[in-house]
Protein backbone atom coordinates (compact mmCIF):
# COMPACT_ATOMS: atom_id res chain seq x y z
CA UNK A 1 0.00 0.00 0.00
CA UNK A 2 1.75 3.37 -1.02
CA UNK A 3 2.28 5.28 1.98
CA UNK A 4 1.00 8.84 2.35
CA UNK A 5 2.70 11.58 1.38
CA UNK A 6 5.47 13.64 4.34
CA UNK A 7 4.31 16.19 5.28
CA UNK A 8 5.96 19.98 4.62
CA UNK A 9 8.98 20.46 7.00
CA UNK A 10 8.67 22.99 9.39
CA UNK A 11 12.56 22.38 11.12
CA UNK A 12 15.82 22.31 8.97
CA UNK A 13 16.27 18.38 7.79
CA UNK A 14 19.67 18.49 9.52
CA UNK A 15 21.77 20.48 11.89
CA UNK A 16 24.58 20.14 9.84
CA UNK A 17 25.41 22.73 7.29
CA UNK A 18 22.87 22.82 4.11
CA UNK A 19 26.39 22.30 1.42
CA UNK A 20 29.76 21.60 1.48
CA UNK A 21 32.64 22.14 -0.63
CA UNK A 22 32.54 19.03 -2.49
CA UNK A 23 28.52 19.41 -3.34
CA UNK A 24 27.04 17.38 -0.72
CA UNK A 25 24.04 17.97 1.28
CA UNK A 26 21.61 16.16 3.51
CA UNK A 27 18.21 14.94 2.46
CA UNK A 28 15.90 12.19 3.86
CA UNK A 29 14.31 9.38 1.86
CA UNK A 30 11.31 8.01 2.33
CA UNK A 31 11.32 4.67 0.35
CA UNK A 32 7.61 3.67 -0.18
CA UNK A 33 7.04 0.60 1.46
CA UNK A 34 7.14 1.94 5.08
CA UNK A 35 6.81 5.23 6.76
CA UNK A 36 10.41 5.56 8.51
CA UNK A 37 12.11 8.68 7.01
CA UNK A 38 15.72 7.55 6.09
CA UNK A 39 18.66 9.79 6.84
CA UNK A 40 20.96 10.45 4.00
CA UNK A 41 23.44 12.17 2.41
CA UNK A 42 23.34 12.97 -1.43
CA UNK A 43 25.35 14.57 -4.26
CA UNK A 44 24.97 14.81 -7.85
CA UNK A 45 27.57 14.22 -11.07
CA UNK A 46 26.17 14.58 -14.87
CA UNK A 47 24.74 11.29 -15.28
CA UNK A 48 22.85 10.66 -11.84
CA UNK A 49 21.88 11.75 -8.10
CA UNK A 50 24.23 9.98 -6.17
CA UNK A 51 22.23 8.65 -2.56
CA UNK A 52 24.64 7.45 0.04
CA UNK A 53 22.85 6.05 3.49
CA UNK A 54 22.39 2.80 4.39
CA UNK A 55 22.82 -0.76 1.89
CA UNK A 56 19.04 -0.39 1.53
CA UNK A 57 18.32 3.21 0.87
CA UNK A 58 21.87 4.24 -1.21
CA UNK A 59 21.11 4.21 -4.96
CA UNK A 60 22.20 6.11 -7.62
CA UNK A 61 19.28 7.10 -9.83
CA UNK A 62 19.43 8.75 -13.22
CA UNK A 63 18.24 12.27 -13.61
CA UNK A 64 15.54 10.94 -16.43
CA UNK A 65 14.36 8.90 -13.23
CA UNK A 66 13.79 12.10 -11.35
CA UNK A 67 9.77 13.68 -11.10
CA UNK A 68 9.41 16.89 -9.12
CA UNK A 69 6.64 16.28 -7.31
CA UNK A 70 6.12 19.45 -5.57
CA UNK A 71 7.67 22.81 -4.15
CA UNK A 72 7.22 23.51 -0.23
CA UNK A 73 8.76 26.97 1.81
CA UNK A 74 12.37 25.22 2.72
CA UNK A 75 12.13 21.90 0.68
CA UNK A 76 11.92 20.16 -2.55
CA UNK A 77 9.59 16.97 -3.02
CA UNK A 78 11.34 14.45 -5.80
CA UNK A 79 9.83 11.14 -7.08
CA UNK A 80 11.37 8.67 -8.83
CA UNK A 81 9.88 7.19 -11.73
CA UNK A 82 8.86 3.05 -11.71
CA UNK A 83 8.78 3.73 -7.51
CA UNK A 84 5.25 4.48 -6.46
CA UNK A 85 5.82 5.96 -2.89
CA UNK A 86 9.33 6.97 -3.15
CA UNK A 87 10.12 10.26 -1.85
CA UNK A 88 13.08 12.56 -1.42
CA UNK A 89 13.51 15.56 0.23
CA UNK A 90 16.26 18.24 -0.55
CA UNK A 91 16.40 21.05 0.78
CA UNK A 92 15.88 24.31 -0.96
CA UNK A 93 19.62 25.35 -0.87
CA UNK A 94 21.15 22.26 -2.07
CA UNK A 95 24.30 22.79 -4.26
CA UNK A 96 24.21 23.79 -7.92
CA UNK A 97 24.95 20.82 -9.53
CA UNK A 98 21.85 19.03 -7.92
CA UNK A 99 19.32 21.98 -8.57
CA UNK A 100 20.43 22.84 -12.09
CA UNK A 101 19.54 19.35 -12.96
CA UNK A 102 16.32 19.05 -11.46
CA UNK A 103 13.04 18.94 -13.59
CA UNK A 104 11.31 21.81 -13.54
CA UNK A 105 8.16 22.46 -11.20
CA UNK A 106 5.23 21.09 -13.44
CA UNK A 107 2.76 24.15 -14.33
CA UNK A 108 -0.06 23.04 -16.66
CA UNK A 109 0.67 18.66 -16.14
CA UNK A 110 3.78 16.33 -17.41
CA UNK A 111 2.18 16.08 -20.97
CA UNK A 112 1.11 20.07 -21.63
CA UNK A 113 5.01 21.02 -20.14
CA UNK A 114 6.44 18.56 -22.17
CA UNK A 115 4.79 19.86 -25.38
CA UNK A 116 4.77 23.76 -24.24
CA UNK A 117 1.80 25.43 -23.41
CA UNK A 118 0.89 27.06 -26.39
CA UNK A 119 1.64 23.84 -28.85
CA UNK A 120 -0.32 22.00 -26.55
CA UNK A 121 -3.15 24.84 -27.03
CA UNK A 122 -2.89 24.30 -30.85
CA UNK A 123 -3.07 20.40 -30.80
CA UNK A 124 -6.42 20.54 -28.82
CA UNK A 125 -7.44 22.96 -31.19
CA UNK A 126 -6.85 20.95 -33.72
CA UNK A 127 -8.31 17.67 -32.60
CA UNK A 128 -11.60 19.68 -31.85
CA UNK A 129 -11.54 21.12 -35.25
CA UNK A 130 -10.88 17.14 -36.41
CA UNK A 131 -13.36 16.10 -34.19
CA UNK A 132 -16.26 18.48 -34.95
CA UNK A 133 -15.77 18.18 -38.75
CA UNK A 134 -16.31 14.31 -38.65
CA UNK A 135 -18.93 14.84 -36.88
CA UNK A 136 -20.34 17.12 -39.66
CA UNK A 137 -18.69 14.70 -42.39
CA UNK A 138 -20.29 11.50 -41.21
CA UNK A 139 -23.40 11.38 -42.40
CA UNK A 140 -22.46 12.03 -45.82
CA UNK A 141 -19.69 9.36 -45.14
CA UNK A 142 -22.08 6.41 -44.10
CA UNK A 143 -25.06 7.35 -45.99
CA UNK A 144 -23.85 5.79 -49.16
CA UNK A 145 -23.09 2.68 -47.49
CA UNK A 146 -26.39 2.11 -45.76
CA UNK A 147 -27.66 -1.11 -46.84
CA UNK A 148 -30.60 -0.99 -49.06
CA UNK A 149 -32.34 -3.82 -47.04
CA UNK A 150 -32.21 -1.25 -44.01
CA UNK A 151 -33.58 1.62 -45.71
CA UNK A 152 -36.22 -0.63 -47.37
CA UNK A 153 -36.69 -1.81 -43.32
CA UNK A 154 -36.99 1.84 -41.89
CA UNK A 155 -39.15 2.94 -44.86
CA UNK A 156 -41.75 -0.15 -44.80
CA UNK A 157 -42.10 0.03 -40.56
CA UNK A 158 -42.67 3.87 -40.70
CA UNK A 159 -45.42 3.74 -43.04
CA UNK A 160 -46.60 0.01 -43.39
CA UNK A 161 -49.80 1.44 -41.44
CA UNK A 162 -50.89 3.97 -43.89
CA UNK A 163 -52.37 2.02 -46.78
CA UNK A 164 -55.08 3.48 -45.93
CA UNK A 165 -54.46 6.98 -46.48
CA UNK A 166 -52.14 6.23 -49.45
CA UNK A 167 -54.69 6.82 -52.77
CA UNK A 168 -54.38 4.62 -55.39
CA UNK A 169 -56.15 4.17 -58.52
CA UNK A 170 -55.21 1.91 -61.76
CA UNK A 171 -54.89 5.03 -63.87
CA UNK A 172 -53.15 7.24 -61.04
CA UNK A 173 -50.83 4.39 -60.28
CA UNK A 174 -50.19 3.73 -63.99
CA UNK A 175 -49.91 8.10 -64.70
CA UNK A 176 -46.99 8.54 -61.67
CA UNK A 177 -45.08 5.26 -62.60
CA UNK A 178 -44.50 6.46 -66.38
CA UNK A 179 -43.39 10.38 -64.92
CA UNK A 180 -40.68 8.38 -62.47
CA UNK A 181 -39.62 6.24 -65.34
CA UNK A 182 -38.58 9.48 -67.32
CA UNK A 183 -37.26 11.29 -64.78
CA UNK A 184 -35.17 8.78 -63.29
CA UNK A 185 -34.59 6.68 -66.92
CA UNK A 186 -30.85 5.71 -66.12
CA UNK A 187 -31.75 3.37 -62.87
CA UNK A 188 -32.03 0.37 -64.42
CA UNK A 189 -28.85 0.55 -66.48
CA UNK A 190 -27.00 1.70 -63.15
CA UNK A 191 -28.78 -0.85 -61.22
CA UNK A 192 -29.85 1.17 -58.53
CA UNK A 193 -33.34 0.30 -56.55
CA UNK A 194 -36.12 1.81 -58.23
CA UNK A 195 -38.15 5.07 -57.00
CA UNK A 196 -41.71 4.39 -56.32
CA UNK A 197 -44.10 7.60 -55.66
CA UNK A 198 -47.30 7.50 -53.29
CA UNK A 199 -50.46 10.06 -52.96
CA UNK A 200 -50.75 10.94 -49.79
CA UNK A 201 -54.45 12.14 -48.51
CA UNK A 202 -52.66 15.31 -46.72
CA UNK A 203 -54.04 18.78 -47.16
CA UNK A 204 -50.86 20.23 -47.13
CA UNK A 205 -48.39 21.55 -49.87
CA UNK A 206 -45.26 19.25 -49.51
CA UNK A 207 -43.55 16.09 -51.05
CA UNK A 208 -40.95 14.44 -49.18
CA UNK A 209 -38.45 11.51 -49.90
CA UNK A 210 -37.87 8.80 -47.32
CA UNK A 211 -35.68 5.72 -46.75
CA UNK A 212 -35.59 2.71 -49.14
CA UNK A 213 -36.56 5.07 -52.33
CA UNK A 214 -40.08 6.20 -51.32
CA UNK A 215 -41.39 9.25 -52.20
CA UNK A 216 -44.80 10.96 -51.43
CA UNK A 217 -46.74 13.64 -52.34
CA UNK A 218 -49.51 15.27 -50.52
CA UNK A 219 -53.17 15.67 -51.84
CA UNK A 220 -52.84 19.66 -50.57
CA UNK A 221 -49.71 19.87 -53.28
CA UNK A 222 -51.74 18.60 -55.96
CA UNK A 223 -54.44 21.24 -55.86
CA UNK A 224 -51.86 24.06 -55.69
CA UNK A 225 -49.60 22.89 -58.64
CA UNK A 226 -52.16 22.75 -61.36
CA UNK A 227 -49.48 21.33 -63.83
CA UNK A 228 -47.69 18.26 -64.55
CA UNK A 229 -45.13 19.26 -65.57
CA UNK A 230 -44.74 21.50 -62.44
CA UNK A 231 -45.40 18.25 -60.61
CA UNK A 232 -42.27 17.03 -62.89
CA UNK A 233 -40.38 19.18 -61.64
CA UNK A 234 -40.52 18.56 -57.34
CA UNK A 235 -40.82 14.65 -58.21
CA UNK A 236 -37.19 15.32 -59.78
CA UNK A 237 -36.26 17.36 -57.11
CA UNK A 238 -36.94 14.58 -54.62
CA UNK A 239 -35.83 12.10 -55.88
CA UNK A 240 -32.62 13.81 -56.47
CA UNK A 241 -32.67 13.78 -52.77
CA UNK A 242 -32.77 10.18 -52.99
CA UNK A 243 -30.05 9.85 -55.75
CA UNK A 244 -27.97 11.72 -54.06
CA UNK A 245 -28.50 9.58 -50.44
CA UNK A 246 -29.49 13.05 -48.98
CA UNK A 247 -32.37 11.16 -46.91
CA UNK A 248 -30.14 8.88 -45.06
CA UNK A 249 -27.79 12.15 -44.67
CA UNK A 250 -30.66 13.95 -43.02
CA UNK A 251 -31.47 10.77 -40.85
CA UNK A 252 -27.69 9.90 -39.47
CA UNK A 253 -28.19 14.03 -38.62
CA UNK A 254 -30.84 14.20 -36.86
CA UNK A 255 -31.81 11.17 -35.51
CA UNK A 256 -27.95 9.21 -35.06
CA UNK A 257 -27.52 5.78 -35.60
CA UNK A 258 -30.47 4.63 -32.53
CA UNK A 259 -32.99 5.83 -35.29
CA UNK A 260 -31.66 3.72 -38.06
CA UNK A 261 -31.15 0.70 -35.95
CA UNK A 262 -34.67 0.60 -35.45
CA UNK A 263 -35.78 2.73 -32.17
CA UNK A 264 -38.54 4.50 -34.19
CA UNK A 265 -40.28 0.92 -34.31
CA UNK A 266 -42.43 1.50 -31.26
CA UNK A 267 -44.14 3.94 -32.59
CA UNK A 268 -45.30 3.91 -36.34
CA UNK A 269 -46.70 7.42 -36.06
CA UNK A 270 -44.45 9.32 -34.49
CA UNK A 271 -42.08 7.81 -36.85
CA UNK A 272 -44.28 9.23 -39.94
CA UNK A 273 -44.17 12.00 -38.02
CA UNK A 274 -40.39 11.83 -38.12
CA UNK A 275 -39.79 11.20 -41.82
CA UNK A 276 -41.91 13.87 -42.47
CA UNK A 277 -39.78 16.36 -41.23
CA UNK A 278 -36.92 15.68 -42.20
CA UNK A 279 -34.55 18.48 -42.93
CA UNK A 280 -32.15 18.88 -45.88
CA UNK A 281 -29.25 21.19 -45.66
CA UNK A 282 -29.37 23.90 -48.43
CA UNK A 283 -26.37 22.59 -49.83
CA UNK A 284 -28.50 19.51 -50.63
CA UNK A 285 -31.84 21.15 -51.66
CA UNK A 286 -29.69 23.01 -54.17
CA UNK A 287 -28.26 19.52 -55.10
CA UNK A 288 -31.52 18.27 -55.18
CA UNK A 289 -33.00 21.17 -57.61
CA UNK A 290 -29.73 20.48 -60.18
CA UNK A 291 -30.43 16.95 -60.24
CA UNK A 292 -34.26 17.80 -61.29
CA UNK A 293 -33.31 20.32 -63.70
CA UNK A 294 -30.44 17.80 -65.50
CA UNK A 295 -33.35 15.16 -65.52
CA UNK A 296 -36.34 17.61 -66.95
CA UNK A 297 -33.72 18.47 -69.30
CA UNK A 298 -33.23 14.59 -70.32
CA UNK A 299 -36.67 14.05 -70.58
CA UNK A 300 -36.99 17.14 -72.90
CA UNK A 301 -39.77 18.89 -70.46
CA UNK A 302 -39.64 22.51 -69.90
CA UNK A 303 -38.38 23.63 -66.52
CA UNK A 304 -40.74 26.74 -66.95
CA UNK A 305 -43.88 25.42 -65.35
CA UNK A 306 -41.60 24.73 -62.05
CA UNK A 307 -40.07 28.22 -61.89
CA UNK A 308 -44.02 29.33 -62.19
CA UNK A 309 -45.17 26.62 -59.03
CA UNK A 310 -41.92 28.31 -56.93
CA UNK A 311 -42.29 31.97 -57.94
CA UNK A 312 -46.00 31.40 -56.71
CA UNK A 313 -44.92 30.49 -53.42
CA UNK A 314 -43.08 32.90 -52.73
CA UNK A 315 -45.79 35.62 -53.52
CA UNK A 316 -48.48 33.97 -51.48
CA UNK A 317 -45.88 33.83 -48.42
CA UNK A 318 -47.79 35.10 -45.58
CA UNK A 319 -50.66 34.31 -46.38
CA UNK A 320 -53.50 32.20 -44.59
CA UNK A 321 -52.61 28.70 -46.28
CA UNK A 322 -50.67 26.65 -43.75
CA UNK A 323 -49.76 23.86 -46.64
CA UNK A 324 -47.45 26.68 -48.58
CA UNK A 325 -46.26 27.74 -45.23
CA UNK A 326 -45.09 24.20 -45.22
CA UNK A 327 -43.39 23.62 -48.33
CA UNK A 328 -41.44 27.13 -47.46
CA UNK A 329 -40.23 25.22 -44.14
CA UNK A 330 -38.55 22.03 -45.62
CA UNK A 331 -37.82 23.87 -49.04
CA UNK A 332 -36.59 27.13 -48.56
CA UNK A 333 -36.11 30.40 -50.62
CA UNK A 334 -38.57 29.95 -53.22
CA UNK A 335 -37.53 32.50 -55.45
CA UNK A 336 -34.21 32.12 -56.04
CA UNK A 337 -34.77 28.54 -57.00
CA UNK A 338 -37.56 29.68 -59.17
CA UNK A 339 -34.57 31.53 -61.31
CA UNK A 340 -32.52 29.08 -61.44
CA UNK A 341 -35.21 26.91 -62.67
CA UNK A 342 -36.21 29.71 -65.48
CA UNK A 343 -32.62 30.38 -66.11
CA UNK A 344 -32.44 27.29 -68.39
CA UNK A 345 -35.18 27.65 -70.12
CA UNK A 346 -34.59 27.13 -73.32
CA UNK A 347 -36.94 29.14 -75.79
CA UNK A 348 -36.04 27.57 -79.38
CA UNK A 349 -36.80 24.10 -77.94
CA UNK A 350 -39.97 22.54 -78.47
CA UNK A 351 -40.39 20.58 -74.94
CA UNK A 352 -42.67 17.51 -74.76
CA UNK A 353 -45.42 17.53 -72.15
CA UNK A 354 -45.20 15.13 -68.79
CA UNK A 355 -48.72 14.01 -69.25
CA UNK A 356 -51.37 13.82 -71.35
CA UNK A 357 -54.91 15.07 -69.99
CA UNK A 358 -55.92 12.06 -68.54
CA UNK A 359 -52.77 11.09 -66.73
CA UNK A 360 -52.78 14.38 -65.16
CA UNK A 361 -56.42 14.11 -64.41
CA UNK A 362 -56.03 10.96 -62.85
CA UNK A 363 -53.26 11.88 -60.49
CA UNK A 364 -55.31 15.34 -59.46
CA UNK A 365 -58.49 13.03 -58.74
CA UNK A 366 -57.01 10.05 -56.98
CA UNK A 367 -58.09 10.60 -53.73
CA UNK A 368 -61.29 11.90 -54.01
CA UNK A 369 -61.84 8.65 -56.68
CA UNK A 370 -59.91 6.70 -54.31
CA UNK A 371 -62.58 5.81 -51.86
CA UNK A 372 -60.96 4.02 -49.46
CA UNK A 373 -58.13 6.47 -48.71
CA UNK A 374 -58.97 8.37 -45.40
CA UNK A 375 -57.30 11.76 -44.50
CA UNK A 376 -54.07 11.32 -42.48
CA UNK A 377 -53.58 13.34 -39.16
CA UNK A 378 -49.37 13.38 -38.63
CA UNK A 379 -47.88 13.70 -35.91
CA UNK A 380 -44.72 15.66 -35.68
CA UNK A 381 -42.81 14.66 -33.04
Amino acid sequence: MTEPLPEPPTEPLSGDPRTDSAGVCPAEVFDGASARRHGVMVRGDAAALIIDGPDAIAATVAWSAIERIDTWPDAILLGRSGRPGWRLKLPLDAPAAILDRLPRQPRFGRLIDRFGYFKSLACLALASSLIVAAVIKAPGWLAPHIPTAWENGMSDDAVGDLAENTCHTPASDAALASLVARLDRDAAAQHLPPVHVELLKLDLVNAVALPGGRVLVFDGLLHQIRSPDALAGVIGHEIGHVRLHHVMQAVLRQYGLSLLLGGYRSNVTSAMGQMTALRFTREAETDADSWSRARLAAANLSPLPTAGFLASLESENGGPQMGIAAYLDSHPDPFARALAFRAVFDPSRAYDQALDRNAWSAIVNACADDVKAKPWTPFFG
